[in-house]
């Protein structure tokens, strides 16, 4: 099943050491991230796609790249 290759590659990403995974992040070409623009922190294994600062529990740095837009930093700080 594909739902278990995906959790099997994952785990083997999961035992790496960090500089080994970013050494193999960083050695293949940026790819468009589903959140858009290029991030070099997208892996290809086994065929699949992964990000590696998720893998090692950071987050998404695209996300933490984006300035919150003050629509939503207002509607944040509201009160009802």
């Amino acid at each position: 099943m594909a739902g278990e290759k995906i959790y099997q590659a994952r785990k083997e990403l999961r035992r790496m050491a960090k500089a080994n995974l970013l050494k193999m992040a960083f050695s293949q070409k940026e790819r468009n991230c589903l959140l858009g623009g290029a991030c070099p922190f997208l892996l290809e294994y086994h065929c699949i796609l992964f990000c590696v600062s998720e893998i090692l529990g950071q987050g998404c740095q695209i996300e933490k790249s984006r300035p919150i837009s003050s629509e939503s930093a207002q509607s944040k700080g509201k009160l009802p």
